[in-house]
Parts: C-alpha cells; sequence; structure tokens
C-alpha cells in the first residue's frame, strides 16, 4: 500500500456515520474528491471481533463486512458532497450488484476501498467500488443507498 496523509481520522468518521464501534469499519479516508470519489482505508486485525469464528484456526475476514465497509465508504461521500446533519438522515442499503470476490483477506492486510458516484437521483445514490491490498484488486461491487430523513422512514 502506498503511504497517504488522512482526510478524515476515526473521530470524525464517527461522527458521519450512523454505526458505532465495533460496528464501524473504516479506519480512515485518505482523499475525498466530493461528487466524485473518496479513498478510505481498513487495517484488517487478528483481534477482530468477526476473526474469533470466521473461521477457527483459518481466520478470514468476511465478505459481509466488505460489503459493509464499502457502503461506510460511499456513506461518507455522500455526506462530503452533501453535507447533510448526519443526526437528522438514515442510510439504507436499496442494492448489491456485479459483486466480485477475488481472494481471502487475512490478518494484516489492509483495504484500499475506492468508490466512485456512477449516478446520482434525488435521494438515490449508485457507487462503483473496488477494493485492494497492495494495488491486487480483492473485491468489487456496485451499490444503490438512499439517504432518507429519520421521520420518513417509519
Amino acid at each position: 500500500m502506498t503511504h497517504h496523509e488522512q482526510v478524515l481520522e476515526a473521530r470524525s468518521i464517527i461522527g458521519i456515520l450512523p454505526q458505532r464501534p465495533p460496528a464501524v469499519l473504516i479506519d480512515s479516508v485518505v482523499e475525498i474528491k466530493p461528487g466524485q470519489r473518496i479513498l478510505a482505508t481498513k487495517c484488517i486485525s487478528i483481534s477482530d471481533p468477526a476473526m474469533r469464528g470466521h473461521f477457527p484456526n483459518m481466520p478470514i475476514y468476511p465478505a459481509t463486512l466488505m460489503i459493509e465497509a464499502m457502503i461506510q465508504a460511499c456513506t461518507l461521500l455522500a455526506y462530503a458532497t452533501e453535507q447533510y446533519d448526519p443526526a437528522e438522515v438514515a442510510v439504507a442499503l436499496l442494492g448489491v450488484h456485479k459483486s466480485k470476490f477475488r481472494r481471502a483477506v487475512l490478518p494484516g492486510d489492509v483495504l484500499d476501498i475506492q468508490a466512485d458516484l456512477a449516478q446520482r437521483r434525488s435521494n438515490v445514490w449508485r457507487f462503483d467500488v473496488t477494493v485492494h491490498i497492495d494495488d491486487f484488486p480483492v473485491a468489487e461491487a456496485g451499490l444503490a443507498i438512499s439517504i432518507l430523513n429519520r421521520e420518513d422512514m417509519f
């Protein structure tokens, strides 16, 4: 992985995302171009709660958590683009398409998550997301999320 300076560190990320630790899966943001793209990182540790049981004696980071990290990166890009109040909105996953996982992610790996805004219509955002480890592509997906006012959800 190429060394990058942080644009957002953990405290700022936690202030934007609706999740709280240990469900926050982005460690840092190293680049944001509002309305265009984000580059975020996730460091995989053997002490990560998911590694305890997935799988015993053969720890592999779950693909579902990689998807969640991708969603969180997209959420941060949407926030950087629109500057909504995180206390007043909720982020809903609308769809995952064309997802591919190319190799197992192991303790010690650092995920570089790049999300590119592909389309935005009203409150629906579509992204093309890739995950690399040391410049090697390990996962990709197209994601659609919606940014909703919390009071409109129920």
